[in-house]
């Protein structure tokens, strides 16, 4: 059993990473540390939590005021999420920006993609658990639109539900989903650990230098760089638990559930916010949906839209189109904190545009060249 966990701890510490990686090379560690640290809250968190549409959120206002620092771990755990996701965000960029995905490291990438979905899965099942006036008209909202998907929608939302609407059946299933979603989660992130320990890291210069110069060990150089990291992040989320508590959470999420007041302005999370802006901005339901569809599928087939057989001129501006593509998001989260108006749709929607625009121009160019091939082979052939 020694000698088994002394190759185990040799393998991890002789583990080649790029001699050259910068710091968001450090999110996937940071991103595994934060992780475990919402599984471990979360429990605390759960072991009192009542899944009751009557006390549940007397529960968790319980659990902040009178066990012993119930109100940190609870801190915690909110400031943990938006931590999570904005080192989500940060890792799918390095992987998109340096091509984390090429060639035999596909199978990388789409472990990741999935890990993506299921993030977001749980981040929307536990927003509603705490049964405020904005967790659970959120609830409403993003259900409704889910009803609203053809053939399938309806039974999914049933599924959901548990019902016909939003409730107590609703609650104890979204319950029961965050719960589960989070060690399903754990079992893809250790098959994606597994996977990058096996394929390797794609280097940020390339292919400029030869392997064995640009690549080096993890110990001890970047483990530092990783615990430096971890140690900063952590730094900030308790600034934001400790000095500014109500800087995440909106004013709504401390008033109890009201099914007879709909508040004036539904604002999700900061980290869901593309996603309702899109929701937001198209009069039409199914065109918000497929907006939403082709945003988070557009990543598990990146792989496939960008790979070696692209002109030079696509490759060479790609790190440009993957900057541009992610401000457009950003613009897009920002416009959904506003209330809609023409301009504010205008805006989304551009936003919605240009980054599908990163995603079809390589179709665009497989198509005129395709288009142009054929083109040349007719007149060819014609005269002769």
């Amino acid at each position: 059993m020694i000698d088994l966990t002394k190759t185990m701890i040799n393998y991890l510490i002789k583990f080649q990473v790029p001699k050259h990686a910068n710091w968001l090379y450090t999110t996937g560690f940071s991103l595994m540390f934060i992780f475990i640290l919402q599984i471990v809250s979360g429990i605390s968190i759960a072991i009192h939590y009542k899944p009751s549409t009557r006390l549940a959120f007397l529960s968790i206002h319980r659990t902040e005021r009178l066990f012993k620092y119930g109100w940190l771990v609870r801190s915690l755990h909110v400031c943990g999420s938006s931590a999570l996701f904005l080192l989500l965000y940060l890792h799918i960029f390095k992987g998109i920006y340096y091509k984390a995905y090429s060639g035999s490291k596909k199978i990388i990438w789409l472990t990741g993609s999935i890990i993506h979905l299921i993030m977001i899965l749980i981040g929307f099942f536990g927003s509603v658990l705490s049964w405020s006036q904005m967790s659970y008209w959120a609830a409403v909202v993003i259900t409704n639109f889910i009803g609203s998907i053809p053939i399938v929608g309806k039974p999914l939302r049933l599924i959901l539900l548990g019902r016909y609407s939003v409730g107590a059946s609703t609650l104890r299933r979204f319950f029961v989903f965050h719960c589960i979603f989070p060690f399903i989660c754990l079992f893809f992130i250790i098959i994606h650990l597994l996977l990058v320990h096996i394929k390797g890291q794609t280097s940020p210069i390339a292919n400029r230098l030869p392997i064995s110069k640009s690549f080096e060990d993890l110990y001890p150089n970047f483990i530092a760089k990783d615990i430096i990291a971890c140690i900063i992040v952590l730094f900030v989320m308790y600034v934001l638990c400790l000095i500014y508590p109500n800087i995440i959470l909106n004013k709504l999420s401390y008033i109890p559930a009201d099914y007879y007041s709909t508040p004036t302005d539904i604002e999700p999370e900061w980290y869901f916010l593309p996603y309702y802006s899109i929701l937001k901005t198209f009069e039409s339901k199914m065109l918000g949906i497929t907006s939403i569809t082709v945003l988070l599928s557009s990543l598990v087939l990146i792989p496939y839209i960008y790979n070696k057989e692209l002109p030079n001129i696509t490759t060479r501006s790609y790190r440009l189109h993957t900057i541009t593509a992610f401000i457009s998001l950003i613009f897009l989260g920002l416009t959904g904190k506003y209330r809609y108006t023409k301009l504010i749709s205008k805006l989304s929607k551009a936003c919605v545009l240009w980054y599908l625009g990163f995603i079809s121009l390589p179709l665009v160019i497989r198509i005129i060249s395709f288009i142009n091939k054929n083109h040349k082979r007719y007149w060819i052939l014609a005269s002769k």
